[in-house]
């Protein structure tokens, strides 16, 4: 999450890009596993030079 505009919390992928605005009722808290799976791929995209 980046912040709030408006009635609207405004989000980015977690390896970073274009963020977009959502209604906060429609939003949810990621899952274990969930979490450990976008930061995995993170860290593997990191490891091919993919991102910084």
């Amino acid at each position: 999450m980046m912040g709030f505009v408006g009635p609207y919390v405004q989000l980015r992928p977690v390896g970073g890009g274009v963020e977009w605005d959502a209604a906060p009722d429609r939003l949810r808290s990621v899952s274990l596993a969930e979490a450990l799976s976008a930061g995995l791929a993170v860290t593997n995209a990191r490891s091919r030079g993919e991102c910084p």
